[in-house]
């Protein structure tokens, strides 16, 4: 144990004195540290640098509370852990309430239901295992409110492993120590994996939270930790230095997490004084009801601005959230201080209402009935859209690491169809027509990959893409064409107005693509359409020298005012609450959409001119003589200003059946 005197020896080292003046001092710094370190961990989903060392600091501290917990005996840990259950559930569930009456206002039916499947996976401490085992594929505005829980539900996890093996083998404190120093280091070998379902769970993050526990555990065995607090801060420095000269590495981060256990353990006082560990108490459950609030409030206010949701107003949010923690965190003072029950009652009502709650949210169906029947048929295109070929990829052959769909009756193939974006969203169209057609059809395609050759592909930095991937894959579409001699025509298919740098006709505006010949040219985005014009040229010259027929799809009419998740939200309950809610239109004059393609299709108009391709007119699926709809039928045919939907895409079927048909009756004569 700490003794007041001060040490000479500990005096020569670093002239630290052990008194409480000291302590309290590295308990604020502490307590400092700790609060960035929540903050940083959940931001940071446990990435590497700096949101590592945060997420290890508060396991750590984590594993010291728990610790001394246990020490002091079953009915004080009883009633520390119910006072924590009690604090985290009552602030949950009053952020749940006001979640769930927001979302009946604001939310679409998917992100309605992901919030009830958040709560139930919330309640039962079990986040990091939604987060890191069934992540989320939507890119929703509302999805993902509670997945900051997954930091509490990994040191809930952590806190269970530990008072089991306390609770077996805390008679025989030695062979206690040994098991925990054994699973910590399984566990820290176990988190060199960079992988998140590593490190979200137990397995990846024990090691840190033993590393918090133990010296507690051996601190009245071992005279040595009566110097925690020297020790700790010799650790903290061999962690900077280790930064400082090799990086992020595991092992500066084991000599952070020792340094910082020690001196939570040097810190910690003698005698425990009831007032304090209540005033501690009240202060904790300010701080946690303020993390439940934060977070949740500024995706909020980030996804209602319509415009620009990625930047949430902080400084608006401030009084807000410290006004409904203020709130939550009364009302669990209420039932801490007021409520005549036994203290695990109250928790597990709290728990059951907020588990319920959950239920609730997801029996809805997501609420559909709130939204008009207008709003439905857009709800319906968000839903249904697709935005990956989930296609079996090739183990073998020409073809081989390539998604490859292969629709119509079984065998050779004698269509390819070969595509970025567009041609996934109008995958349900070209598999019906191949089936009518009977005619075997292959499909390839790769978001924002230009299906053209001799072109270089640059992202910007926004893009986790990879533009080399783009140039790889069109290569090999090429090369392996002449191994395929039942292959009649290929179809190309494409989003040309964004190649081209036309971001007039988008809603939404996208990060733009760069493309530049593979020559070495340099990248000069004014003459993006150039480069595309000189690209089909020697992409449809090259494919006709081999007796392969070539066919182009007219880009389907875009519509610059349209976006089906942005005109579902428009119509939702409470649309008001939405900042910056543009004008939408879900129709454009024929003479309007004729001048934003113009410049593509001239290209592909010269080409068919000189019998290079045939160019496919799709407008007459979408366009009178006089507009051009999105709207058709119970559903949108669009999902964006230029991408189609399922129904959409069904609605050529009728044009793309004719084209595939022409493959049969076209000669091909392949030359050397």
């Amino acid at each position: 144990m700490l003794n007041d005197r001060e040490d000479p020896a500990e005096s020569a080292v670093l002239n630290v004195s052990n008194t409480d003046v000291t302590r309290s001092e590295v308990r604020q710094f502490l307590v400092a540290l700790y609060s960035m370190a929540f903050i940083l961990a959940t931001l940071g989903l446990r990435d590497s640098g700096p949101m590592a060392f945060a997420a290890d600091t508060v396991l750590v501290l984590c594993g010291g509370w728990c610790a001394n917990q246990l020490i002091r005996g079953h009915d004080i840990m009883k009633t520390q852990m119910i006072c924590v259950l009690q604090a985290y559930f009552t602030g949950l569930l009053c952020c749940s309430v006001v979640l769930f009456a927001v979302g009946w206002m604001v939310f679409l039916p998917s992100e309605f239901l992901h919030l009830g499947h958040s709560l139930l996976f919330a309640a039962t401490f079990a986040t990091n295992l939604d987060v890191a085992l069934l992540p989320s594929n939507t890119s929703l505005r509302f999805d993902g409110l509670l997945d900051h829980l997954w930091v509490p539900a990994l040191v809930a996890q952590c806190c269970g492993i530990l008072i089991v093996l306390y609770t077996l083998m805390h008679q025989n404190l030695v062979r206690l120590l040994l098991a925990l120093a054994m699973i910590g280091f399984a566990s820290l070998l176990a988190s060199m994996i960079e992988s998140p379902i590593v490190q979200m769970l137990p397995i990846g993050g024990l090691w840190a939270f033993l590393c918090g526990a133990i010296p507690f555990i051996a601190a009245n065995r071992y005279p040595i930790l009566r110097y925690a607090l020297i020790l700790g801060i010799l650790n903290l420095i061999t962690a900077l230095v280790a930064v400082i000269t090799s990086g992020d590495t595991m092992f500066a981060r084991v000599f952070f997490a020792i340094g910082i256990s020690l001196m939570y353990l040097g810190s910690r006082q003698r005698v425990s004084q009831s007032f304090e560990t209540k005033r501690r108490r009240r202060w904790f459950g300010m701080a946690l009801h303020v993390f439940l609030w934060s977070i949740p409030l500024a995706q909020l206010s980030a996804s209602l601005d319509i415009v620009d949701p990625k930047t949430p107003d902080y400084a608006g949010l401030i009084v807000p959230c410290l006004f409904l923690a203020l709130i939550s965190w009364s009302i669990w003072q209420k039932v801490e201080n007021r409520v005549q029950l036994s203290r695990i009652t109250p928790t597990g009502v709290i728990a059951a209402l907020l588990f319920a709650n959950g239920i609730t949210t997801l029996s809805s169906q997501g609420g559909h009935f709130r939204y008009s029947q207008n709003a439905n048929a857009y709800l319906h295109a968000i839903e249904t859209a697709q935005t990956d070929l989930n296609c079996p990829v090739r183990t073998e052959g020409t073809l081989a690491g390539l998604e490859v769909c292969a629709f119509g009756p079984v065998g050779e193939p004698a269509v390819l169809i070969w595509g970025d974006h567009q041609l996934i969203a109008m995958k349900a169209g070209f598999a019906e027509a191949a089936r009518r057609a009977e005619v075997p059809t292959i499909v390839i395609a790769h978001p924002n990959c230009v299906p053209l050759d001799g072109l270089q592909t640059r992202f910007s930095e926004t893009n986790q893409g990879s533009g080399r991937n783009c140039d790889q894959l069109s290569a090999q579409v090429l090369q392996a064409l002449p191994h395929m001699n039942s292959i009649r025509q290929v179809t190309l298919v494409a989003d040309w107005l964004y190649y081209t740098g036309n971001t007039a006709s988008e809603f939404v505006h996208r990060a733009p693509v760069r493309l530049a010949p593979t020559d070495g040219t340099p990248i000069n985005v004014a003459q993006q359409a150039m480069y595309v014009s000189d690209a089909a040229d020697r992409t449809t010259k090259l494919l006709t020298e081999r007796g392969i027929r070539v066919s182009v799809l007219r880009q389907v009419p875009s519509l610059p005012n349209f976006d089906a998740e942005i005109a579902a939200r428009s119509e939702a309950p409470g649309s008001w609450l939405y900042l910056n809610m543009p004008e939408l239109s879900n129709s454009v004059t024929l003479e309007d959409v004729t001048a934003r393609h113009a410049e593509v299709d001239s290209i592909f108009v010269n080409l068919s001119a000189l019998g290079r391709i045939s160019y496919v007119n799709t407008w007459s699926a979408f366009c009178t003589f006089v507009r051009c709809n999105a709207r058709g039928g119970l559903s949108s045919d669009y999902v964006t200003s230029t991408r189609l939907t399922p129904s959409g895409a069904l609605t050529l079927t009728p044009v793309l059946e004719d084209e595939l048909l022409r493959a049969m009756t076209h000669s091909s004569v392949r030359r050397s």
